[in-house]
This record gives structure tokens, C-alpha cells and sequence, in this order.
């Protein structure tokens, strides 16, 4: 996965013109993978202003963010095995509209998976991430004034979803006003707070911060 993304923003980076000849491949190719792996592990370094690497290397950027690391990793984002998961159920979904007499298990590294327990929890957790990502986003471009972005305000809601996204999933670094040289600090307090409880439900998994929310969670048994 991070070989293919490299390869992308690498494409992006040589098709932005932002490439230094003088440098060479090996040189872009170093800019394009450490800072997608950095992007994709959530290690929050950044050796270069990718802004500058064109369209196509940002919105490869963007997407790194709900990538994520592997299951049980320390690395933020969605992690890799539900993206897995997520496309093999929208396959399995996919087949039994056209032929629903048919059974399929659900299958992981050649061995079938949990199925309906295992599915159902998948598609809760992406419902959830994109849930807490409109909400996050719509929040943020209702209390946030344009005077956070300044003179130009045209990149305002790309530039509030990779803060969204980049703290619910524990990124560091985002796009724009939040990108590689860019920080936090020009929005005001409800959405640093906001962006706080969002770094929180990614690191923790969003479900045992919510559940804390239940009442009867707070029952006798």
C-alpha cells in the first residue's frame, strides 16, 4: 500500500512540474515516500511543502489520512485491514443483489471471517468515521469566520475537512492552512476543542468514548 501510494504522489509530484531535475528520480522519490509514510502512519513529519506538488499529489494526501496502519498498530487512521474488509463486504453485497440464492463467506487471508458479527461491525465503524467527519465539518465552517483563512477563503471547506480528518484520524499535518508549514493556530476555541475530542475518538477507537455517553453503560447489570 505505501509502495502504490508513493508511486502516486511521485506521478503527481513529476506531473506538477515541482520536481528538481537537478536532484533526480531518487531524490523525488525519497520526498514522495517518506512523506506519505509519514502522512499514513500519522508520525506527523514533513520534509517538504507538498502543496506544491499539484492536484493530484494533495488529494492523494487527503486520502492517506483515513488510511491509516496496521490492526493493533499505534498508527492512527482507519487501519488497512478494514479498508480490506469494507471492499470484500461491499463485494459480497454487490453479488447478492443480482444472486441472492447464493452464499459467500466472508474471507480473510484465505480463511473465512466472523461474518455477519465481523460485517456489521465494519460498516458501524465507517458509518461512525464519516458520521463524526460531516459533523466535524459542518461544525467547524459554521463557528469558524473566514478571517481564520485570511484574504483567501477559496480552499476554506478543503482546507477545514483535512483538519477534521487529519485530527479524527491522528495525522498531525493536514492541507492548506493546516498543511506542511502551516499549524493550528489560527482557529478559535470551540473548533480546538473540538479538534480535542476528535484526536481522542481516533486514538481510542471512537466506541469506548461513546459508550461512555450510553446511560445505561452506567447501570447495575
Amino acid at each position: 500500500v505505501i509502495l502504490m501510494l508513493s508511486l502516486l504522489v511521485l506521478v503527481g509530484l513529476i506531473v506538477s512540474g515541482a520536481q528538481d531535475s537537478e536532484l533526480g528520480w531518487v531524490h523525488s522519490f525519497r520526498l514522495s515516500a517518506f512523506n506519505t509514510i509519514s502522512i499514513v502512519t500519522g508520525t506527523g513529519y514533513v520534509t517538504a511543502d507538498y502543496m506544491r506538488w499539484g492536484p493530484m499529489a494533495v488529494g492523494a494526501f487527503f486520502f492517506f489520512m483515513f488510511v491509516g496502519g496496521c490492526a493493533g498498530s499505534t498508527g492512527g487512521g482507519m487501519k488497512v485491514v478494514r479498508h480490506i474488509l469494507f471492499v470484500k463486504i461491499l463485494g459480497l453485497e454487490a453479488e447478492s443483489a443480482f444472486n441472492p440464492k447464493a452464499v459467500r463467506l466472508l474471507k480473510f487471508g484465505g480463511k473465512p471471517a466472523e461474518d455477519q458479527t465481523l460485517r456489521h461491525s465494519i460498516l458501524v465503524y465507517f458509518s461512525l468515521v464519516v458520521f463524526l467527519f460531516l459533523v466535524g465539518l459542518l461544525f467547524v465552517l459554521s463557528v469558524e469566520p473566514s478571517t481564520t483563512w485570511g484574504v483567501d477563503t477559496d480552499n476554506k471547506i478543503i482546507d477545514t475537512a483535512s483538519a477534521v480528518a487529519s485530527t479524527l484520524n491522528n495525522i498531525g499535518p493536514g492541507l492548506g492552512i493546516v498543511g506542511a508549514t502551516q499549524n493550528y493556530a489560527n482557529f478559535g476555541l470551540p473548533t480546538k476543542t473540538l479538534f480535542i475530542w476528535l484526536m481522542m475518538l481516533g486514538r481510542l477507537e471512537i466506541l469506548p468514548i461513546l459508550v461512555l455517553f450510553v446511560p445505561r453503560f452506567w447501570r447495575d447489570p
